[in-house]
């Protein structure tokens, strides 16, 4: 059960989407009705069921899914919640009544958000040691509820891969290494991104790396504001943006980039609790520069598939693409290295393998 389902989109999504269609067999889904919606249910290999999970006139409005999943019970065996508030309180409430034991999915900012007040602390303390067990998808993230909230059940299910093109050859065989040196950032437009940290970066480095160019894909918020500091810095020339575009004109854009650079603002609360697209610039040989970070750098092995700096450190962040730039053998080696481990490592099968023992 969940409100963040296909065809919404973005990682969490898409990680419960990969999620039903490992245990395709053996669940259905329970979600809130989306725009266009019709489509993706009728060619999903698994029973969806759209259905209003909050009162309109009632408060608190998520006491609906309580109902539902105390009229339900008798239809299901285990429930798997994502977002530990408000659906974990739901699950953690139905079972006094209904018995049913359940999962707990958590990303990273619910836990942040769930701690910001006493009650709610309160509260996802009891649906956490109420679950059967706490899946996260990080070391990082599991260690922390562990340590804060008592969990003595969790277990680590990173996000795979998807593959959005043929896996590239190395860099010289690709041609990156011909024309412009090209870095790349795949991402919603939000400040936590770090979009603004590249472009100062990037115009401070104008005259030591004349064919700089700076390629982002994405679309949100922070779009005004990115055009606008790129031309305060005189550097909006050098940038390309993409907004919606296709796989397949992603998996283009990575071949042809020569870095993926996502320096991500350190918040307690909109943290970045991993960063898939990482791993997607590593199926396709690019070595990432990120920030150092608990969860990020689970992402990103330093000085193995890729280079981590310091939060807010924009000399840092230049000295990495320099370092990157004027070390073409080690950048296809970071590449590589980075693809090795994205491809063997980070594959759903072998991450969802892993909860079969709680079922």
């Amino acid at each position: 059960m969940t409100p963040d389902f296909p065809p919404r989109t973005g990682g969490v999504a898409r990680y419960l989407a990969a999620l039903a269609l490992y245990f395709k067999n053996d669940l259905r889904v329970i979600t809130t009705p989306e725009k266009d919606c019709e489509v993706f249910d009728a060619e999903a290999p698994y029973p969806i069921e759209r259905r209003d999970l909050f009162f309109k006139n009632f408060w608190p409005r998520w006491f609906k899914t309580v109902w539902l999943l105390i009229k339900e019970g008798k239809s299901f065996e285990l429930l798997i919640v994502s977002h530990v508030l408000p659906f974990g309180t739901a699950a953690w409430l139905s079972k006094f009544v209904t018995k049913k034991s359940y999962m707990v999915i958590v990303h990273g900012m619910d836990v942040s958000l769930a701690c910001r007040s006493k009650q709610k602390r309160w509260l996802t303390e009891k649906v956490l040691r109420g679950a059967k067990v706490v899946i996260t998808n990080t070391k990082a993230l599991a260690a922390e509820v562990e340590r804060d909230f008592g969990v003595k059940r969790t277990v680590v299910c990173y996000p795979g891969i998807k593959n959005l093109g043929h896996l590239a050859p190395d860099q010289e065989e690709s041609g990156r290494s011909k024309r412009d040196f090209v870095l790349l950032t795949v991402s919603r437009l939000v400040s936590r991104k770090g979009h603004l940290r590249v472009l100062k970066a990037i115009s401070e480095l104008q005259e030591q790396i004349p064919n700089l160019r700076y390629r982002i894909i994405g679309e949100g918020p922070e779009l005004a504001e990115i055009i606008r500091v790129a031309n305060e810095l005189g550097i909006y020339d050098l940038l390309r943006l993409n907004g919606r575009v296709t796989d397949t004109e992603i998996a283009e854009a990575y071949d042809e980039a020569d870095i993926f650079v996502m320096p991500t603002v350190v918040d307690e609360v909109d943290r970045e609790g991993f960063g898939i697209v990482y791993l997607e610039a590593a199926v396709h040989g690019l070595p990432s520069i990120a920030t150092d970070h608990p969860g990020v750098d689970e992402a990103v092995i330093n000085n193995q598939t890729g280079l981590l700096v310091p939060d807010g450190d924009i000399e840092a962040l230049k000295e990495a693409i320099l370092r990157l730039r004027s070390n073409p053998k080690e950048r296809r080696s970071l590449g590589s290295a980075a693809r090795s481990r994205a491809t063997e490592d980070f594959v759903w099968e072998k991450s969802f393998e892993k909860l079969k023992s709680f079922l």
